[in-house]
């Protein structure tokens, strides 16, 4: 699958997955907006039906046409002909609310027209069955403070729950919508795993095609010195002995580098690893690894600096593989390296912790490539040109190695200017 088809399969799902959503949307939407409707609609007639048998109490025989008027989305007003009892007004209203099925709390007020002022306020509670169960004036709280009309006497109802009232009655919408958005992001779920294995695939098919070239050099160089062993012109001329043998002997060396780097790997994924902790001076540590490399460093003409200034260097951890880690992040500043390469290894001390930095002035890494470094068989793309050997192991190796020692590693990076990985290690009680 080329990346012009999956650009194509990217944009195809995410046009998918915009319209299911906004499909989505817009029938809840229209839903709710239904519902509210409904709801609106069976308040009216249950308040128009209050106001006709308030008008025919009060024996005004001039009743308003339209006495309902909704203020707000959950605000009610009513016109009435003639002021009302408040215990006869509330028991219209939950006998009207009733009927008409609206089971929520609510509140009212009257108002009288004479005196330009709201005379009473109540809140009232109402069952499943449509009976009330409490009412409370104190609990009037949040009732709507709009300008009335000194025309006409009238009450108001205001409904504090309406819009979760409404929600709860769009329950089977709300649970599809939440059961479709789970499907999306399953959805979604599945085309990360596809992605991330097809990058996974694409790595270790890369690493395989490294791997067959790095394990073929050293084999054919091992062939071909050994072929010119067995002449009969070399056995007569010791020099020649000496040269292919030690050919040999380094190719053997550093086929058997390479192995072992593999398996270190292997086991460290096999769970299988057992390390071997002790007190370790990471300074005389710092310090053997670097003569270890200075015969390579001489070579590529690169200096190498050490500025120790830790106070508290002794740490508990295997001294293996924390030599092979410092071998690695020093192997790959030389790798990398541009002319006149350096190399500069800093030790500092914070907060109970050891930190070692391993800086050089190489080709950098771009900031797209810096969080994937680490993984297992990942190389930072450099296009046809393999000039720089390994598997994409070294750093995988190294952050597991220091994460099992209950530390951290992090990476500073600048195209063209260098690296510098960061290490912090636990130091020893006795040193702080």
């Amino acid at each position: 699958m080329n990346n012009r088809t999956i650009r194509i399969i990217l944009v195809i799902s995410a046009v998918i997955l915009g319209g299911l959503i906004g499909l989505q949307v817009y029938w809840v939407k229209k839903a709710y907006e239904y519902t509210e409707e409904q709801f609106d609609n069976r308040v009216n007639l249950a308040l128009m039906t209050v106001a006709n048998q308030i008008n025919r109490y009060n024996k005004d025989t001039m009743s308003v046409r339209e006495p309902v008027t909704q203020v707000a989305p959950d605000y009610f007003t009513v016109e009435i002909t003639g002021m009302v009892n408040p215990d006869h007004l509330q028991n219209l209203l939950v006998i009207e609310f009733n009927r008409y099925s609206i089971d929520l709390e609510f509140q009212y007020a009257l108002y009288d027209c004479f005196l330009d002022s709201i005379v009473w306020r109540n809140h009232v509670e109402l069952d499943a069955s449509g009976k009330m169960v409490h009412e409370s004036g104190e609990k009037v709280t949040s009732f709507p403070n709009y300008k009335l009309s000194k025309e006409s006497h009238k009450f108001g109802v205001y409904f504090p729950t309406k819009k979760s009232y409404i929600s709860k009655q769009m329950g089977i919408m709300i649970y599809s919508t939440i059961g479709v958005f789970i499907i999306i992001l399953f959805f979604v779920y599945i085309l990360m795993v596809i992605f991330k294995q097809k990058r996974l695939s694409e790595i270790k098919t890369d690493f395989i095609n490294n791997m067959t070239h790095e394990f073929k050099t050293p084999i054919a160089t091992i062939s071909i010195s050994s072929e010119q062993l067995l002449k009969e012109s070399t056995l007569n001329n010791p020099e020649k002995i000496k040269t292919y043998s030690r050919i040999i002997k380094d190719e053997s060396i550093r086929l058997k580098s390479q192995v072992d780097q593999i398996l270190n790997i292997a086991l460290l994924d096999s769970t299988r690893t057992k390390f071997n902790k002790k007190p370790i001076d990471f300074h005389k540590l710092i310090k053997d690894v670097t003569e270890k490399i200075k015969i390579r460093a001489e070579e590529k003409n690169c200096n190498i600096q050490l500025e120790l200034n830790a106070m508290h260097y002794t740490i508990q951890g295997d001294i293996d593989h924390l030599t092979n880690v410092m071998f690695n992040l020093m192997d790959n500043a030389l790798k990398y390296s541009k002319e006149n390469p350096k190399i500069i290894i800093r030790t500092k001390n914070k907060n109970h912790l050891l930190i070692v930095e391993v800086e050089d002035n190489g080709i950098g890494i771009p900031a797209k490539q810096q969080k994937l470094i680490f993984e297992k068989f990942y190389r930072v793309p450099t296009g046809n040109v393999h000039n720089v050997k390994g598997f994409g192991l070294g750093l995988s190796y190294v952050k597991k190695i220091i994460q099992s020692h209950q530390g951290k590693i992090e990476l500073e990076s600048t195209p063209g200017v260098g690296t510098i990985f960061r290490i912090f290690l636990k130091t020893e009680p006795q040193n702080l």
